[in-house]
């Protein structure tokens, strides 16, 4: 991660030092040169959090007191979550899902109903996964491939964990591709107090040379740092990344594929609907979804809804899914997003939020007409 230039130029990680000296590989200089790597990567994750304060505090729209309390809020979650991935071993020698991150579940538009267990895997190797699939509703497994630019967006292998389980419902999976470089499986939970999670181990089937454990270096350290700013920058920009053109025409869905979503790692079985919400004091949006025909097999639908940092708030009331929705009595079902409860069995709140943005997620299902939206008076307003 740290490039050659980084090496010779320090005034590329630590502006106004001065060049390391040419012989930069003797071993005299080489703490110098250690030193100024590490400072330099840190330089970049303090310039990454003042970037995301200002990407906070300098938006669109203006904040009030719980939108700019939930920004900053979210500013710490974006921080911790990238410090604790960054100290993550993510090896391949010995492979291992990473173990979720619960300030995870609420940053990059995540589904507050899906767990995502993620491991790096190497190309032409052979691994195994077993495990057991636990009570939720659906779990899926998917390999990644780098694609042209390097990024591990290109799935090359994608299976339905059901296919592979016993009475008991254990499981196992092996996988190989040339092009191999992570696996994640995902998790889809109707409601999380009654179904319980799977849990599986990795491993790996080619062995590896014996060596002794190899401590990270100033080198690997470095780079993890930096990996830590990117993360940062990434999630503090997002809502100008995905869909900000939307942002001029809330209060309306559009239907998006996995390949139209901006994400890293994006799941091929799920298509959206995606739009920002405005509303002003005494509105609500009533939002009317037709759900998919039980011949479908449509293994999850649900709506959630963030504020405009696509932050998830697992702990209001602010998604619901085709179990808990109360349907109409000619099989629609609609939603009331407000700040104030109607009294309708549907209604998810804006918690003092005035902008944000929604998304349905259909697992297995590709609707051809995005739900509809229409802005009414809210009926408890005071």
């Amino acid at each position: 991660l740290i490039d050659l230039d980084y090496r010779t130029d320090c005034s590329l990680c630590s502006p106004g030092h001065a060049p390391i000296p040419t012989d930069w590989r003797s071993l005299t200089v080489l703490p110098l040169l250690f030193f100024l790597m590490t400072e330099g990567a840190w330089k970049s994750v303090q310039d990454a959090i003042d970037f995301a304060w200002r990407c906070i505090h300098e938006d669109s729209d203006p904040l009030n007191d719980r939108e700019l309390a939930d920004g900053e809020r979210y500013l710490q979650y974006i921080v911790s979550t990238a410090t604790q991935y960054s100290l993550m071993s993510a090896g391949t020698a010995e492979p291992a899902f990473l173990p979720p991150i619960e300030t995870s579940r609420w940053l990059g538009a995540s589904g507050p109903d899906i767990d995502y267990d993620v491991a790096n895997v190497e190309p032409n190797t052979r691994y195994r996964i077993t495990g057991d699939r636990g009570g939720s509703s659906y779990v899926g497994i998917c390999v990644y491939a780098n694609n042209s630019s390097g990024t591990a967006q290109a799935m090359v292998h994608n299976v339905d964990v059901d296919t592979l389980t016993d009475a008991q419902g254990l499981f196992t999976y092996e996988f190989e591709h040339p092009a191999a470089t992570r696996v994640i499986i995902r998790q889809y939970f109707h409601n999380r107090s009654t179904q319980n999670r799977g849990h599986w181990n990795l491993t790996r089937l080619v062995p590896v040379p014996h060596r002794e454990q190899e401590l990270p270096s100033p080198t690997d350290v470095s780079g993890r740092i930096t990996m830590m700013a990117h993360s940062i920058r990434w999630n503090a920009q997002l809502n100008q990344l995905w869909g900000a053109d939307l942002r001029q025409s809330p209060n309306q869905l559009t239907l998006q594929t996995a390949q139209d979503i901006v994400a890293a790692v994006p799941n091929p079985d799920v298509t959206y609907a995606f739009g920002w919400w405005r509303l002003d004091p005494g509105q609500q949006l009533e939002i009317t979804v037709t759900p998919p025909s039980p011949s479908v097999n449509c293994r999850y639908w649900g709506l959630q809804v963030c504020d405009r940092w696509f932050q998830s708030h697992p702990d209001r009331h602010m998604n619901m899914n085709d179990r808990t929705a109360l349907p109409n009595a000619d099989g629609t079902v609609t939603l009331i997003l407000g700040e104030n409860d109607p009294g309708h069995p549907n209604w998810l709140g804006t918690f003092g939020h005035t902008v944000g943005t929604m998304f349905f997620r259909w697992l297995h299902h590709s609707p051809t007409v995005p739900p509809t939206c229409r802005v009414t008076s809210s009926a408890n307003h005071n």
